[in-house]
């Protein structure tokens, strides 16, 4: 039932998630210094 997914995949996916959570972070700082 479940696809086998690869490392790289993973990784990319773990990257994205990240840089969209930093970026969602700073985002709320800023908004919420200002």
């Amino acid at each position: 039932m479940v696809t086998p997914i690869n490392q790289a995949e993973v990784l990319i996916a773990l990257v994205v998630a990240a840089h969209a959570g930093v970026l969602a972070v700073r985002l709320c700082f800023s908004l919420y210094k200002a």
